[in-house]
């Protein structure tokens, strides 16, 4: 049975009109997508920004925008992921969402993906984004071409638009990642 998926507390601060600190917003993170990329995975984005510098006035929550895998190309987002563990009777054969390897292709949201997707590993992927990863919980196996890193809790990982997955073999994880648009050099 997978892990329950766990709902993401969020602060949110500004000022009040006299210029006074306070809190804007303090309850779960309302920007949950369980299965948004691969089943059993959850996404929840707490914070999306759309350009930089962000605007940080008013008392919209921008934690509340639609989901895109992609964070805005002139912005970014902060995204907490829950993984859940490879399933002790894991039997590949007969996993209806595993996607072999396959040759790049693009995604309908401009990704582009090379398949490897299963019940506890993401597809290979990559996007046109620098994206940092912070493991807060558990342990995360990051696949790159050049073999496999084994993340823990307060490891962090800058990834520069390169071909990566991820992969859950022993345990479940919690991660957090702040995507930004970014731009291939040509």
């Amino acid at each position: 049975m997978p892990d329950p998926i766990k709902p993401i507390r969020r602060d949110v601060t500004g000022n009040d009109a006299s210029g006074r600190s306070r809190v804007l917003f303090d309850s779960a993170a309302p920007n949950v997508n369980p299965g948004a990329v691969s089943k059993g995975t959850c996404m929840t984005d707490v914070w999306v920004y759309k350009t930089s510098p962000a605007p940080i006035a008013g008392e919209r929550d921008d934690g509340a925008l639609p989901f895109h895998f992609e964070p805005p190309a002139a912005g970014g987002h902060l995204r907490i992921v829950q993984s859940p563990a490879k399933p002790a009777d894991y039997d590949p054969a007969r996993d209806p969402n595993a996607v072999p390897i396959h040759a790049p292709r693009r995604r309908a949201d401009g990704v582009m993906v090379r398949g490897g997707q299963n019940a506890f590993s993401a597809p290979i992927h990559k996007s046109e984004t620098l994206d940092y990863g912070i493991v807060l919980a558990g342990e995360r196996v990051l696949v790159l071409d050049s073999g496999e890193i084994v993340m823990n809790p307060g490891d962090v990982v800058v990834q520069l638009g390169n071909w990566h997955g991820w992969t859950n073999p022993r345990q479940g994880s919690l991660m957090a990642f702040v995507m930004m648009g970014g731009k291939f050099e040509e």
